[in-house]
């Protein structure tokens, strides 16, 4: 397992899809964006910022860290990496 550490900047609600058409409306966890500084082969740093999913369970965890610096244990999915809260 990995930590992801910067500074929360956002929590985006749980809520649900609902395709066009459907009766059925599909959960979508909520979601905690990060900005985290990312050192460059150069030395230099960059800002990036990522949007991970958490489970319901850890939400109440992150409410009151917006604008502070919060670490989230992350798991990474595909080639090119998403980060997505454990």
């Amino acid at each position: 397992m990995l930590k992801l550490t910067g500074t929360l900047l956002n929590i985006i609600d749980k809520s649900e899809y609902k395709k066009e058409g459907e009766s059925l409306a599909t959960p979508v966890k909520a979601k905690l964006q990060i900005l985290v500084d990312e050192k460059r082969a150069n030395g230099s740093i960059t800002k990036v910022l990522h949007t991970i999913s958490i489970p319901d369970s850890k939400i109440d965890l992150y409410k009151d860290k917006i604008s502070k610096e919060v670490s989230v244990d992350v798991g990474i999915i595909s080639k090119q990496f998403s980060f997505y809260g454990v």
